[in-house]
């Protein structure tokens, strides 16, 4: 470690006890994509089991499968309203099909990725949660953009939720690409068709939390930013570039955020929502190019 980064991540070791250190040297630039990756929170998976996830919280009404994890709020072919029924479920279908076989034909380089908090990281939980995740499909357009699509994430948790923007159903553009206009249009009209579809969040105790599902999209010039904004519009990831009113660690808090906003540069507020658990990590710049901070984690605490 560069000794300018080890003095000051020695002074903020003294003022909170969950200080963060991303070392650019070993770990590569550091972004929101790379600090997923680096804290357990991705895996590869396959473009056919993430068409068919984003279906399956479709149908069940809520972000994970009620019957497996417990029932958090009424399944969808349990309510009474008219929101579901056998005929929205098929045209629904149609769509997802035909979203699937549009992006086989017109991406190259396709990956899909599973996102979600480590099952071994649930032994430190404070209380019990469901097993959440969510997939992404990622690739790469004839003109050598990036085109990224993504489900949105619900946010119980977080003090940010409020100030996350809504989701979209518009393709969110660094730019506009220079070619692949066509593939962009008609994955537009898809997504336009796939309306917004309202899920039950935690239901019972007074909660009735609901949140819109849809698929989001974004299309950029690397494949690191075309994911950074799909998430951002699927408000799965928010971040914020600021100065550090405080952070929380009791007494030391005014200490920490002179130490931050004086000595750091870039100071920036990444919060990553796993539905009813959420990571939050408000770091900034050494003079010598590493990133350090302070990482919170945010639960969910269930009150039936």
């Amino acid at each position: 470690m560069k000794l300018e980064t080890e003095q000051l991540l020695a002074t903020l070791e003294l003022l909170c006890s969950s200080s963060f250190v991303w070392e650019t040297a070993t770990q590569g630039e550091f972004n929101i994509w790379s600090l997923m990756i680096s804290e357990g929170f991705v895996n590869l998976t396959d473009i056919e089991l993430t068409f068919k996830h984003w279906q399956n919280i479709e149908e069940w009404g809520t972000p994970t499968n009620q019957q497996e994890y417990g029932e958090y709020a009424p399944p969808r072919s349990k309510r009474e309203d008219n929101s579901w029924n056998e005929s929205i479920a098929n045209e629904r279908l149609g769509y997802y099909q035909q979203l699937q076989q549009l992006v086989k034909n017109n991406l190259q380089n396709i990956q899909a990725y599973n996102l979600s908090v480590p099952k071994a990281a649930h032994q430190y939980f404070e209380w019990e949660h469901p097993y959440f995740s969510v997939s992404i499909v990622v690739g790469e357009t004839s003109d050598r953009h990036w085109f990224c699509l993504a489900p949105t994430v619900p946010d119980q948790v977080s003090d940010n939720y409020r100030d996350r923007n809504q989701p979209t159903t518009q393709i969110v553009s660094e730019e506009s690409p220079s070619e692949a206009p066509q593939m962009i249009t008609e994955v537009q009209i898809l997504l336009n068709n796939l309306t917004p579809i309202t899920n039950y969040g935690y239901y019972h105790g007074g909660y009735n939390y609901t949140y819109e599902h849809q698929i989001v999209g974004a299309i950029a010039k690397t494949k690191t930013t075309a994911i950074e904004l799909a998430l951002q519009a699927a408000t799965m990831v928010f971040l914020e570039k600021r100065t550090v009113e405080y952070a929380d660690d009791g007494y030391n808090s005014r200490k920490l955020s002179q130490f931050m906003n004086q000595c750091l540069a870039h100071r920036t507020c990444y919060s990553i929502s796993f539905w009813d658990v959420d990571y939050t990590y408000e770091v900034g710049q050494t003079p010598a190019g590493d990133w350090i901070g302070v990482r919170s984690q945010g639960e969910f605490e269930y009150n039936p």
